[in-house]
């Protein structure tokens, strides 16, 4: 996942640099030019965070179905309770998060 953020941010690095480049001079001889600002958020362990514990609320961008296990089953996870479900976190620690609210019930610690 962190592969694929990094990956990401050097892409749009790339395409903003390449655009510039690519800007050509307007009639009156100046260059436009644009600023790009990128702000990363890493959730390692929740140490850079102050929701990542039972009781926490996840931001909203681990509601997307991208982060929610399908197949819990397969994970080794119980069966979540009605109206929640697990999500993923960046560190491979699984979150059980209620559906309406996203506060966390349960986190089960990643171990190598």
């Amino acid at each position: 996942m962190k592969t694929k953020l990094v990956l990401a941010m050097c892409a749009a690095l790339l395409a903003s640099g390449a655009a510039m480049a690519a800007q050509s001079d307007d009639q009156s001889g100046t260059v436009q030019t644009t600023k790009t600002t990128t702000t990363t958020v890493q959730h390692v362990n929740g140490a850079n965070t102050t929701w990542y514990k039972e009781g926490g609320v996840v931001p909203t961008e681990y509601r997307d179905n991208r982060y929610v296990v399908q197949h819990w089953q397969v994970e080794h996870l119980n069966e979540p309770v009605h109206g929640s479900h697990w999500v993923r976190g960046d560190d491979g620690d699984y979150l059980l998060v209620d559906e309406t609210t996203g506060a966390i019930t349960k986190i089960i610690h990643h171990t190598d």
